[in-house]
């Protein structure tokens, strides 16, 4: 498609950028549009995004009625590789300036660092279902997160080399059975910085064969040594599966990937992760492992969203490996952070008073309507917002203060919109796709409103607003076509007993790979310093669920669903809080908190296989002047995460810039 020579503004102007998009992605982009001076200069940035508070699918919001408890979409932790959304959460920190009551004044305030993780297993054919966990605590590495890059990924296959090493060296047992020395040897040499010059086809035939024998072993296994003590697994067994599973990437590494850059990741996103593992001699053991099986849940790898068998998962094994690899071996100081309060409160309010302190505008209850491309089809020509509401003194002030944070509040400040109880008794949600209420329709103009355009909210709302551009360019058409979302479901238990109370073995963790539907689970109690319960009612604990919810979703009942599970399932995570027949015990629960994530804004977007090469680009410009900003565009990652969305939109502002 022949693109028109961008109309830029007038002698004197700044260039008038207008973000749609409230999420991670486009507030990334106008981030780092305006973080200089010279830029700010420059742009004039302006981001449109319905409803009464920013975050999209990470949005949270307060319940002023129930202890200033927390409410979220799901579970959200972020991950010590991400290194984009460090970068913009530490640049955002250094710059802002909270009321002086806030708890939170460093980023290291608002977050949690977590070392212990565990993925669940259930016992074959039990009946009730038992369940042990597989726990790994991993090791602080140099660094804190948002630093420049540990390793790239060719680098950090040393790393894993030289935990394969360590874990077959220190295994006594292993050595009497084996005569591994060579092979040893082989896995020195693949640790070594200068691995991709010394190593060579015989490198690969010794792989192999070092994975042949711990995959006789595994097949051949008898009960695990008493003399077997890992700081990874507690048996003989998860000891070989991880073996199993560092030796099948290690040698996909080696013969698909080492030395061939991108090309050879590009190559690998057809393949789903497990297939690619498969290829590469995995068994059927370490496949449908609990760790594997963590993997997936954790991105809710499931076509239509059911995850009753690993059989339906697929997810792209280049990113994917790429991914595994910086998430395990690749971050700095801690694996895994969790927010010492909502996600809105911690992210999303320090980013949205430094966008404003700086000048850029932020509209909120701005639903996109429509999007229309100029005559000739070269750029966007048009953008029809639908403004929500208006407001009693012509300006929103959105945050309620909890405990000294300026936080989100779970509803519009009903009292600052024009009608608003007449608004709040018919019962509007403004973030619903189904929502229709306008109090006053915009039309903005090209080289008048605005002159580029960061396009920031997901394919299936991109379906609904701009069915014009997919008709004018097929390449487009096939991004939208070929991307796929799943929804999902979540909740939240406020109890009384602390964690240690409940009959959990271990301490605070983040849990996967347990009982479907409500696979993954996190302890967030670390939350409760900053909700405001009344002191004869205070929980002591926070828990935190998530998982897929299969295709029927707009017919989902959050709260009937969870309460099956719960009955179902929740003795095998907390035999101390249930009673003999599987359920809650009476005054263990304080309050609870049910979402279904089902509409377009609200889905996950998916990564499976074959999806990666319809992605496209934050930048260069579609149509001439569209950037593009979210977990649905190309990245390092191109999954869906908070690390792609910041990257996205980091991307997008760098490629309007030249920067």
């Amino acid at each position: 498609m022949q693109q028109a020579a961008a109309q830029g503004p007038g002698a004197g102007s700044r260039i008038k950028v207008a973000v749609l998009g409230g999420g991670p992605g486009g507030i990334s982009a106008a981030f780092w549009l305006s973080a200089t001076p010279a830029l700010r200069a420059r742009y004039e940035v302006t981001v449109h995004t319905l409803g009464w508070r920013l975050g999209g699918k990470c949005a949270s919001g307060r319940n002023m009625v129930v202890g200033g408890r927390i409410e979220e979409h799901g579970l959200h932790v972020l991950m010590g590789c991400y290194q984009s959304a460090f970068q913009t959460i530490r640049q955002c920190y250094a710059e802002w300036q909270p009321r002086a009551s806030s708890p939170f004044k460093l980023w290291t305030d608002a977050m949690t660092p977590q070392w212990k993780v565990a993925a669940e297993e259930q016992a074959p054919n039990s009946s009730p279902p038992r369940w042990s966990p597989w726990e790994f605590t991993l090791p602080e590495l140099p660094g804190e997160p948002g630093d420049p890059r540990l390793a790239d990924t060719d680098a950090l296959i040393g790393n894993l080399a030289a935990w394969l090493h360590g874990l077959l060296d220190a295994q006594p047992e292993l050595a009497a059975e084996w005569s591994y020395g060579p092979v040893l040897a082989l896995l020195g040499r693949l640790a070594s910085p200068s691995l991709c010059e010394n190593v060579d086809e015989e490198a690969g035939s010794q792989l192999r064969q070092l994975a042949e024998r711990v995959r006789t072993r595994l097949a051949t296994r008898g009960p695990a040594p008493a003399a077997v003590d890992s700081a990874f697994a507690d048996t003989l067994s998860h000891l070989l599966i991880l073996a199993d599973l560092g030796l099948s990437a290690a040698i996909g590494w080696f013969f698909d990937l080492m030395g061939k850059g991108q090309a050879g990741y590009d190559a690998l996103n057809a393949l789903d992760f497990r297939a690619w593992l498969g290829r590469h001699g995995a068994t059927d053991a370490a496949l449908n492992s609990a760790p594997i099986r963590a993997l997936y849940d954790l991105t809710f790898a499931y076509r239509g969203g059911d995850a009753s068998t690993l059989a339906n998962g697929s997810i792209a094994a280049g990113v994917t490996f790429r991914f595994a690899m910086d998430m395990v071996l690749g971050y700095r100081h801690a694996p895994f952070w969790k927010m010492n309060a909502g996600t809105g409160d911690a992210l999303f309010t320090p980013l949205y008073q430094v966008l404003a302190a700086r000048g850029v505008k932020i509209e909120l209850f701005h639903r996109v309507a429509g999007i229309e491309l100029n005559a000739d089809a070269s750029r966007i020509g048009t953008i029809r917002i639908d403004q929500q509401a208006d407001f009693t003194n012509g300006e929103y002030q959105p945050f309620v203060v909890v405990k000294g944070l300026d936080c989100w509040p779970n509803q519009p400040n009903w009292e600052q919109l024009v009608d608003g109880e007449r608004l709040r008794q018919a019962g509007v949600n403004f973030e619903s796709s189904h929502d229709t209420t306008v109090a006053k329709q915009l039309t903005l103009v090209d080289g008048q409103d605005f002159d580029q355009v960061v396009l920031a909210v997901p394919p299936d709302v991109i379906r609904a607003v701009a069915p014009a551009l997919a008709a004018a360019d097929a390449r487009w058409a096939s991004m939208v076509a070929q991307s796929v979302s799943v929804a999902t479901e979540a909740f939240q238990l406020w109890l009384q007993p602390a964690l240690g109370e409940l009959g959990w073995p271990s301490s605070a963790t983040i849990v996967s790979a347990y009982a479907e539907r409500f696979d993954s689970w996190a302890d967030m109690s670390q939350q409760l310093p900053h909700e405001d319960w009344p002191a004869a009612d205070t929980p002591q604990a926070i828990e935190y669920f998530c998982g897929c919810l299969p295709q029927d979703a707009s017919h989902a009942d959050p709260e009937r669903d969870v309460q099956a599970w719960l009955d179902a399932s929740i003795a095998g995570l907390w035999p101390a809080a249930t009673t003999p027949d599987g359920k809650l015990k009476p005054g263990v629960e304080i309050s609870r908190y049910c979402r279904a994530n089902w509409e377009g804004a609200e889905r996950y977007v998916q990564t499976p296989a074959g999806s990666v090469s319809y992605r496209l680009p934050p930048g260069p410009a579609q149509f001439g002047n569209l950037y593009l900003a979210g977990d649905w565009t190309l990245t390092r990652f191109s999954g869906g995460c908070f690390e792609s969305a910041i990257e996205s939109g980091m991307l997008a502002a760098a490629a309007i810039s030249g920067g």
